[in-house]
């Protein structure tokens, strides 16, 4: 038998997110291999390629999406780039995956959607607090008592994020130094006009993960209630009637990171404490609580030495295989920006 054929990845992008939360990870992994990467940054590119061992450097990323040797492009930029990107990538029939959110507006999210459905290709936004180990086991727990019925039903969700160090004291990228390219940012749909757009972008950049981490908890769509004027708290009802609040910035930390999600059931409950997004080799704690009727039951179980970024990694290279669905895809990604919108006009009456 021979060896497993390897994914082939290009790079659109190689910058401190790049790197850092992307290239690092697939460079490790078996079953991929980095073949290629281009940035308007030319001395950025190489310099990264040679860090790497990159064998091509491409000026132009359309040179690098006209390789037939590429199967996969991991495009890490300003999520205000996806629209002019985007499109490019999937008309070359290249499977992707970008960093959160899937762009600006969720008009234009659709219609990037709705272009890999017709490529045929997937396009997977990362959230990666999906992959963390810690979140995979407590989607296995809440599946578990969602078909057992043994902790009940489920009653309330809460995730908390205050802000703090997000990279974990992460090391520095390759650098040339060079300028960040200028680019033209995505602009805003029609009928948009007096739309606060500043406070939109604001909350899409920092809290679209938890909008889309309480998707993954519910196992499907909710609206909007409540948004508390002050920006520290938002409350939804999933489409079985299940309350459930993100709370945004009710403190701020200093060296650490303290996100946290807690779902609970009638007669449990399972907690988890996420890591800082950059933090390497680690993942999240979980602590799952049943009461059995016998004084109840703790369980904490040990989970691997690995992060979140590099188990997303290895799920797209899977998705991109055909092994597993990808965690989120572009389709499901553009309801987090319509929360998002939803979010913004309630709290401004719009």
């Amino acid at each position: 038998m021979g060896a497993e054929k390897k994914v082939k990845i290009g790079f659109l992008g190689c910058g401190f997110m790049g790197q850092l939360a992307h290239m690092q990870n697939y460079a490790q992994l078996d079953g991929c291999e980095i073949i290629a990467v281009s940035d308007l940054k030319l001395k950025q590119a190489e310099m990264t390629a040679a860090a790497y061992g990159i064998p091509r450097v491409y000026a132009d990323y359309a040179d690098m999406l006209a390789d037939p040797e590429i199967d996969a492009v991991v495009a890490a930029q300003n999520f205000s780039n996806h629209v002019n990107v985007v499109p490019d990538v999937l008309n070359a029939g290249k499977h992707l995956l970008t960093e959160k959110p899937l762009c600006v507006y969720p008009q234009n999210g659709k219609k990037l959607a709705e272009l890999a459905a017709q490529n045929n290709v997937i396009h997977m936004v990362a959230y990666h607090k999906r992959s963390d180990p810690a979140s995979e086991y407590m989607a296995g727990v809440i599946k578990k008592w969602n078909e057992t019925g043994e902790a009940g039903n489920m009653r309330y969700v809460r995730v908390t994020m205050p802000p703090g160090d997000w990279t974990c004291a992460a090391d520095r990228p390759v650098s040339s130094g060079e300028a960040y390219p200028p680019f033209v940012h995505e602009t805003p749909p029609d009928g948009m006009k007096d739309f606060p757009h500043e406070a939109y972008v604001s909350f899409v950049n920092y809290f679209i993960h938890q909008v889309n981490y309480l998707r993954f908890v519910f196992g499907g769509d909710y609206t909007l209630e409540f948004a508390d004027s002050s920006g520290v708290l938002l409350s939804v009802k999933s489409k079985g009637g299940v309350c459930g609040v993100i709370e945004m910035t009710p403190f701020t930390t200093a060296h650490d990171w303290q996100e946290q999600a807690l779902v609970c059931y009638e007669k449990g409950w399972v907690r988890v404490v996420l890591p800082a997004p950059l933090a390497q080799h680690r993942a999240g704690d979980a602590t799952v609580y049943l009461n059995d009727g016998s004084g109840g039951v703790f369980t904490r179980p040990v989970l691997p030495n690995l992060s979140a970024m590099r188990n997303q990694a290895a799920n797209f290279i899977k998705a991109v295989k055909g092994e597993i669905k990808p965690p989120c895809d572009s389709a499901e990604a553009v309801k987090d920006l319509q929360i998002a919108t939803d979010y913004i006009k309630m709290v401004n009456k719009i």
